[in-house]
């Protein structure tokens, strides 16, 4: 029998390190990554890369770590061959940035590479250069301690590759990246990087992560931080909800030490800034999070990005947590800055002042909510209004000279260090929101009504009502069917006692067929659903209100929680100090 075209052969080691090289190295910031985690390994306190044309000529990366010795240095570009494993135990405890015997072989099977590198028993440094499966000894040169890697002619070897390398420009602006990442995970480090000679990047050594995130962030958005610590391994610094991002680039995590762009860490930042952000937009975030190596798999993907975790739930609860709780911390008022920053990539949208604090916040309330299918209490019927203070907070009234109404929409209250702009509509949005919370939690979630109300509804309303009037009843809203096509309402949520219950039921149901044909989750449904009832409930803007109302409106606002956004993140009002408008007027 002759044999076929398609026999199965055993591929060359040079071809077999090339296919390696693509899952490592895609580009010249996979190499400036790669070079920078052995660098950070050998416990380097200054990291200098230099690129020429994008890193497609040269990547060199110079460290003063503890160096390679002599007779180690071959290895260090044969495959499998590393100084951090030493058994198959080894790869659930990583504790090493880069620890797989993988990169330099990789990289020296797709460009050529020369490692000079001198240790502290040592007079000079030693060199080793690797090209295209070939390894050679080079003569000894002087030098400091340290390594110096220098990566030349990327995918020369392999042009089908290089053709798919972005302008120098573009690539600069990825190896930016990769530095950054590394620099804010290990700002007592110093780093640099230059491109053709000229300076890109400069940061010092020996920096706290505040003035590390100043000088890779920008000086205004590192003024405008909020610190997140905690007893579980969460810690870095959040920015303020006024400056937000339309994509997710101002969010840093990381494991470990290792910066990672993991979707479980990112979605719990995000989810931490839930309520306190427009939906849509992004925060600014610099946050870690220490694991026992034996809790987390960094053996999914050779570009160490991605990550498996043990338990992500608790990984993501912890991450969310803290933020939220940082957040809460330092409430997020509104207000002008006394600088005005280029921020062209930034939306702002709210401030920062300090915050009562108190034993209960909103997302422990929200996470005791009882899922549907729990029974609720009503209150007895409604005869005279009643308002219990949640949080013990400044009177605004009391301290204020002045409230008057603008455009019957804003509330514009003079007091005595600026003045504060309500929203009307978003602040009493979020107090009816929370009112629902706190009533669920007590179990007094509805209202009776005196008399009950008929509703008519239309053939789809109706089915929806059907279908779900016992999930309805669990938001506070109770109804049973009265004859054919009418719903009678016998009671509301607490803080909706004024609301007309026709008009809330149907905009519940026409709510509660949008998010159920989304797919949401039961919780995301059910909060979705309140923050509807809070919207539609609330005080409209053009709305006029009477001094009384405004009062009782401000009033509401000291015994809120977090009174700053309503439900879905818009901001609710506006503070502007006396100086800041002097300022402005060039009257200092």
């Amino acid at each position: 029998m002759e044999p076929s075209g398609n026999q199965i052969i055993k591929l060359p080691a040079l071809l077999v390190d090339q296919i390696a090289a693509g899952e490592v190295v895609e580009r010249p910031s996979s190499v400036v990554k790669e070079l920078i985690e052995n660098s950070l390994d050998a416990g380097s306190s200054l990291i200098d890369v230099e690129l020429e044309d994008g890193g497609k000529r040269l990547i060199q990366v110079t460290d003063d770590g503890q160096g390679i010795e002599q007779s180690q240095l071959p290895l260090a570009l044969t495959s499998h061959a590393t100084s951090k494993l030493k058994v198959a135990e080894d790869l659930h405890r990583i504790l090493t940035l880069g620890f797989r015997g993988e990169a330099l072989a990789s990289i020296a099977a797709v460009a050529t590479v020369e490692i000079a590198s001198r240790t502290a028993a040592e007079d000079v440094a030693h060199r080793v250069q690797g090209s295209e499966g070939t390894i050679e000894v080079q003569s000894p040169i002087a030098m400091r301690q340290g390594t110096r890697v220098a990566v030349k002619d990327l995918f020369s070897a392999v042009p089908a590759r290089r053709r798919f390398l972005k302008a120098s420009s573009a690539e600069v602006a990825r190896c930016s990246a990769s530095l950054k990442g590394a620099a804010l995970a290990h700002p007592t480090v110093g780093f640099s990087l230059t491109h053709d000679g000229r300076t890109v990047l400069k940061y010092p050594a020996d920096q706290s992560l505040s003035e590390r995130i100043s000088e890779v962030l920008g000086s205004e958005i590192g003024g405008r931080m909020i610190a997140v610590s905690g007893d579980d391994g969460v810690s870095g610094w959040v920015a303020r909800p006024d400056l937000q991002r339309r994509n997710g680039d101002g969010i840093w995590t990381f494991l470990n030490g290792r910066p990672l762009r993991d979707r479980v860490l990112q979605h719990a930042v995000r989810e931490g800034f839930r309520g306190f952000q427009i939906p849509g937009q992004y925060p600014v975030a610099v946050v870690g999070i220490e694991l026992d190596p034996g809790e987390v798999d960094v053996n999914v993907h050779p570009s160490k990005l991605e990550v498996r975790f043990r338990n992500r739930e608790d990984v993501h609860r912890k991450i969310r947590r803290a933020i939220r709780s940082a957040l809460e911390s330092a409430g997020s008022v509104p207000s002008l800055p006394l600088e005005d920053p280029a921020l062209p990539d930034l939306i702002p949208v709210a401030g920062h002042v300090e915050m009562v604090s108190s034993d209960v916040n909103g997302e422990r309330v929200v996470e005791r909510v009882a899922p549907f299918g729990d029974p609720v209490a009503c209150a007895d019927p409604l005869i005279t209004g009643s308002r219990e203070a949640l949080v013990e907070r400044p009177n605004l009234v009391r301290d204020s000279v002045r409230v008057f109404q603008v455009r019957d929409s804003f509330l514009v209250l003079e007091e005595n260090d600026g003045l504060r702009v309500i929203d009307q509509h978003a602040l009493h949005e979020k107090i009816l929101y929370e009112k629902i919370l706190v009533a669920r939690e007590q179990g007094t979630l509805c209202q009776g009504l005196l008399v009950p109300e008929p509703v008519p509804l239309d053939p789809d309303q109706w089915s929806l009502f059907v279908e779900y009037k016992e999930a309805l009843a669990e938001l506070g809203l109770e109804a049973e069917e009265f004859g054919d096509g009418v719903a009678l309402v016998r009671a509301v949520p607490q803080g909706f006692e004024s609301s007309d219950p026709a008009d809330l039921l149907r905009e519940v149901l026409v709510k509660f067929e949008s998010v159920r044909s989304s797919g949401a989750a039961l919780p995301d449904l059910r909060e979705r659903l309140l923050q509807t009832m809070a919207c539609k409930a609330a005080v409209k803007a053009g709305q006029p209100l009477s001094p009384e109302a405004q009062e009782d409106l401000i009033q509401g606002r000291e015994q809120a929680f977090q009174p700053w956004n309503c439900p879905h993140g818009r901001p609710s009002e506006l503070f502007i100090s006396w100086q800041e408008l002097e300022r402005r007027f060039d009257r200092k």
